[in-house]
C-alpha cells in the first residue's frame, strides 16, 4: 500500500491510498462546507446544493448524469454533514477516469430555476419526513441543545423557514464562495494510478 499526496496549482489537494492488489477504485470529492458554515438565513444550502448537483451541469442533463454513472457500473452517492459535502463513487479501475470526470461535473451544477423549485419541495418534504422519524429528529434536537448558539447546532437539512426563504441567487453566491478548488479535497483509494 502506498499513501500519496499532492496539491495542484489551483489549490486542489489530492490524497490517495494506492493498492494495486485491489479490484476497484474509490474516488470522492470532499468539499469543506456543511451546515456549520452557513448563516441562519442560508441554513440548509449545502444539502440543497448536494441535491442540485445531480440535476445536471452546463454540459449534462440530470438524465446524462444518472446514465453516465450507470453505464460505468459505478456505485455512487453523496452526503452532507455539518462539516462537509461529499460526492463519491466506486468503480472498476478501467473506468476511474470517466467516473472522475462525472464527479467533477457534479461540483459545477447548472443551478437552473426549474430544478431549484423542484428540489426545494423535495427538501421541504424531507424536513417533514425527518421530523416524523424519532431517531433522526432526536439526534438533531440533541445537537441543537448541546451546541446551542454554535455552528454545529445547525440542522443539515435547514429549517422550513430557511429553505422557503432561500433564493437561487443566494445559492449561487454560496456555491461560488465555497466550491473553489482550494476548499476541496479529492480522495482516492484502491487500485489508483496516482501519476496517470
Amino acid at each position: 500500500m502506498d499513501f500519496r499526496r499532492t496539491q495542484l496549482d489551483n489549490g486542489l489537494e489530492i490524497i490517495a491510498e494506492c493498492n494495486g492488489e485491489m479490484h476497484t477504485s474509490a474516488l470522492g470529492f470532499f468539499v469543506k462546507t456543511g451546515a456549520r458554515d452557513e448563516s441562519p438565513e442560508l441554513n440548509g444550502v449545502s444539502h440543497f446544493l448536494e441535491h442540485m448537483a445531480f440535476k445536471g451541469s452546463a454540459t449534462r442533463s440530470a438524465e446524462d448524469v444518472n446514465r453516465g454513472f450507470d453505464s460505468l457500473g459505478a456505485d455512487h452517492n453523496a452526503y452532507t454533514s455539518k462539516e462537509s459535502t461529499v460526492y463519491f463513487a466506486v468503480v472498476v479501475p478501467r473506468y476511474a477516469d470517466a467516473v472522475l470526470e462525472l464527479l467533477a461535473d457534479l461540483l459545477r451544477p447548472a443551478l437552473r430555476p426549474d430544478d431549484f423549485e423542484t428540489e426545494r419541495n423535495v427538501i421541504l418534504d424531507e424536513i417533514l419526513k425527518t421530523a416524523d422519524e424519532p431517531p433522526f429528529n432526536a439526534d438533531e434536537i440533541c445537537d441543537a441543545k448541546h451546541f446551542d448558539g454554535h455552528p454545529l447546532g445547525k440542522n443539515v437539512l435547514g429549517t422550513d423557514g430557511s429553505i422557503r426563504a432561500l433564493s437561487l441567487d443566494a445559492m449561487r453566491d454560496y456555491h461560488a464562495r465555497r466550491y473553489g478548488a482550494k476548499n476541496v479535497v479529492l480522495a482516492a483509494a484502491g487500485r489508483v494510478d496516482f501519476d496517470g
